[in-house]
C-alpha cells in the first residue's frame, strides 16, 4: 500500500513491525519502505513482505490477496490492530501467510499456526546461531589461549637456554683460568728447575713418557670407589698440567702456530675435558662407574698422543764430547826419520 496520507501512528505501527520482524522473526535485512515507494508492500527484506494496517476494522481476504499476489514466492507476513475476519484467517492459512496481530502499547502476537510457526523457527534459528556463534567464539578463545601459552612457554625456554648457555658460559671462563693459572705455575716452577739443572728438561719428559701412572689409573678404572676416584682424577690432572708446562718451555711465542704446538693443545683440552667429565663438573648427579671409565679411557687417549707430541719437539742432545780416534802405532812418525 502507497505510504501516502498515514499519519504517524501508522508510520509508528510500521516501525514496530520492522523491529518485529528483525528481534522476533530473526529476519534482520527486513526495512521499512520508504515514502513514495511504487510496490505494495510496507515491509521488505530479501526473502520477506510484509503489510502493516493499522486501520480499526479487521483486514480481510481481499488485503491478504493482494499481499499474497505482491509477496510472490517470498514469506508474507502481515501485521493488523484490528485483527482479521474469520474468512481471512483461514485463507491465510492455506495460502502460508503468517498473521499477527498488534496493540498500541507495542506487543505482537501470532494470530495463525502459520505465524506461530514463524516465530518458532526463527527462535530456533537463532538459538542455532546463538550456539555457532558461542562455539566458534570458545574455539577462538582456547586458540588464542593455547598461542598465548605456546608463546610464553617458548619465551620461556628461550629464557631458560639463555641463562643456562650464561652459565655454561661462566664455567667455560673459570675452567680455563684454573687452567691457566695452573699451568703458569708449573711452567715458572719448570724454568726455575732449568736454570738449576741444565737436563732437567729432558729429565721431565722422559719421566712423563715413561710413566705408568695413566695406564694404571685407566685400567682400574671400574674398579674405583667414590672415595678414591677425585684423588685418582686429580692425580692425572696434575700430570697432564705438567705435560702443558713442558709444551709452553719447549715452544717459543713465535712457535705457537704450528702443527706440533696446536696438535699438542688440543690433547691437552680433551683429556682435561674428560678428566673434568670424570670427575663430575658441570654434571648433576652422581656420574656412574662405566661413564667414568670411559673418559678416563678418553683421557689416556689424548695422553699418548700428547707424549708423542713432546717427543717429537724435544731437541736433540747437543754431542759436546766427541772422542779422538787414535792412529794406528805404524803410522806414528818416529824421532831419527
Amino acid at each position: 500500500m502507497s505510504t501516502t496520507g498515514k499519519d504517524p501512528q501508522w508510520r509508528d505501527a510500521e516501525r514496530f513491525a520492522e523491529r518485529h520482524a528483525r528481534t522476533v522473526l530473526a529476519r534482520t535485512d527486513v526495512r521499512v519502505t520508504g515514502p513514495g515507494s511504487a510496490i505494495e508492500l510496507d515491509l521488505v527484506g530479501i526473502d520477506f513482505a510484509g503489510r502493516v494496517e493499522h486501520r480499526r476494522s479487521p483486514v480481510g481476504r481481499s488485503d491478504l490477496e493482494d499481499l499474497r499476489a505482491a509477496a510472490g514466492s517470498f514469506v508474507a507476513v502481515f501485521y493488523s490492530r484490528s485483527g482479521f475476519t474469520k474468512t481471512a484467517v483461514l485463507w491465510a492459512e492455506e495460502h502460508h501467510i503468517a498473521l499477527f496481530g498488534y496493540t498500541d502499547t507495542g506487543y505482537a502476537s501470532p494470530a495463525n499456526p502459520c505465524a506461530a510457526e514463524l516465530v518458532h523457527r526463527a527462535q530456533t534459528e537463532s538459538e542455532q546461531h546463538v550456539r555457532t556463534a558461542t562455539e566458534l567464539v570458545s574455539r577462538r578463545a582456547n586458540a588464542a589461549r593455547q598461542e598465548a601459552e605456546r608463546r610464553e612457554r617458548e619465551a620461556l625456554a628461550l629464557e631458560l637456554r639463555a641463562e643456562d648457555e650464561a652459565r655454561r658460559a661462566t664455567e667455560r671462563r673459570r675452567v680455563r683460568r684454573e687452567r691457566s693459572e695452573r699451568v703458569l705455575g708449573r711452567t715458572v716452577a719448570l724454568l726455575l728447575q732449568i736454570q738449576i739443572v741444565p737436563g732437567a728438561l729432558a729429565a721431565t719428559v722422559d719421566r712423563l713418557a715413561h710413566s705408568t701412572i695413566v695406564a694404571a689409573v685407566t685400567d682400574s678404572a671400574d674398579r674405583l670407589s667414590m672415595g678414591d676416584r677425585p684423588h685418582a682424577v686429580a692425580l692425572l690432572r696434575s700430570m697432564f698440567d705438567d705435560a702443558a708446562a713442558v709444551l709452553e718451555v719447549l715452544t717459543p711465542p713465535a712457535a705457537r702456530d704450528t702443527t706440533n704446538y696446536r696438535t699438542s693443545r688440543a690433547a691437552i683440552e680433551r683429556g682435561l675435558d674428560a678428566l673434568d667429565a670424570a670427575d663430575g663438573i658441570g654434571t648433576v648427579g652422581h656420574v656412574a662407574p662405566e661413564d667414568v671409565a670411559t673418559q678416563l679411557r678418553a683421557a689416556e687417549q689424548s695422553w699418548r698422543a700428547l707424549i708423542g707430541e713432546l717427543t717429537k719437539a724435544l731437541p736433540a742432545p747437543l754431542l759436546t764430547d766427541v772422542p779422538v780416534p787414535r792412529r794406528p802405532r805404524h803410522l806414528t812418525p818416529t824421532g831419527g826419520i
